[in-house]
């Protein structure tokens, strides 16, 4: 394990808008260098050179032995053979929501960073704004739970049907993927593992490209949630409820409100760039000799990966069970 006085270094491959918030999250770290960004496409290299960033090669990147982690902020779809060849570099990984396509995918990218001993994370920093008393024990505090989750963030059709964003191998879906997956996943981390998946209607503003979206998801756990994501409203809302036996809480625009074990729960929201830095703090605390990460790990991401391939690939109106 690295010395305590080790500066972590971080190559990002992509430096699109998500690379180019990972850099900034790097920046804004002490003990932690930005090693590289990787971009194969001359216009977004040309923008990370002009703003005084070292760009270089994937190959020269995985062969230094400065660069400790490797952040693959590409499309989903095109992340998986670099994923394999920095776990074969000995990188640790982090990775852009959505870290997988599939649940196999994920399951590959964790089997192959065990096998090599290395870290895999994710950044879901939306899990560092729970208060404490949601960050433990969660899915048994609220068994049998019943929720909600709305999302809606205004979006043209439009904004689905360019680029690697039309493209479903590429991009893997629309709003419910890329606006969505962040409260989705709190939505697991308080209510567990997903055991059934139902989609109740989508819009498509390109074959398998979703616009709009709505689904039931129950857990292992005996919650159950409704959800609905959209970017057809005007409105601009991001509102999870979750309602126990005892306990409630409520995520709404980041801050969190409820009762947890009779006593009130408040935390305000905070800026999605202090818990990006959060995410990459608790891997360099790691990788200096501390804890291993506990919120960022990948594993953590099984429930949105299952409940995303649910509700994209199956069936309007068909409930998918999902296997252990």
């Amino acid at each position: 394990m690295a010395a305590q006085t080790h500066t972590v270094g971080i190559a990002v491959v992509g430096f699109g808008n998500a690379g180019a918030q990972h850099v900034a999250a790097v920046q804004a770290l002490p003990g932690v260098r930005l090693a590289a960004v990787v971009e194969s496409d001359p216009a977004a290299a040309r923008r990370a050179r002009e703003a005084g960033l070292p760009v270089r090669p994937l190959s020269q990147v995985l062969a230094d032995p400065g660069t400790d982690a490797v952040a693959v902020c590409l499309p989903p779809g095109h992340r998986p053979a670099v994923l394999a060849d920095a776990v074969a570099a000995g990188k640790h990984l982090i990775i852009e929501k959505l870290p997988a396509r599939l649940p196999a995918e994920l399951d590959e990218i964790l089997a192959a960073s065990a096998r090599a001993e290395l870290f895999s994370t994710v950044m879901f920093q939306h899990r560092f704004a729970l208060p404490g008393p949601l960050r433990d024990e969660a899915p048994e505090r609220f068994a049998d739970a019943v929720g909600s989750l709305l999302i809606s963030r205004p979006r043209s059709a439009d904004h689905y049907r360019e680029g690697w964003r039309a493209e479903p191998e590429a991009a893997v879906g629309g709003v419910s993927v890329h606006l969505g997956a962040h409260y989705l996943d709190l939505a697991c981390q308080l209510l567990g593992e997903p055991v059934a998946i139902t989609c109740l209607s989508r819009t498509d503003a390109v074959a398998g490209i979703d616009t709009e979206l709505s689904g039931h998801i129950a857990f292992r756990s005996g919650a159950r949630l409704t959800v609905t994501v959209t970017c057809r409203a005007a409105a601009r809302f991001e509102q999870l409820t979750v309602l126990g036996r005892q306990d409630w809480v409520e995520v709404r625009a980041g801050a969190t409100a409820g009762e947890v074990d009779g006593r009130p729960l408040a935390a305000p929201a905070r800026p999605a760039a202090e818990l990006r830095q959060d995410v990459y703090r608790e891997l360099a605390d790691a990788l200096r000799g501390g804890p291993a990460p506990d919120l960022s790990r990948l594993d953590r991401s099984s429930g949105v990966v299952r409940i995303l391939d649910g509700l994209l690939h199956s069936v309007v109106g068909a409930t998918r069970q999902v296997a252990a």
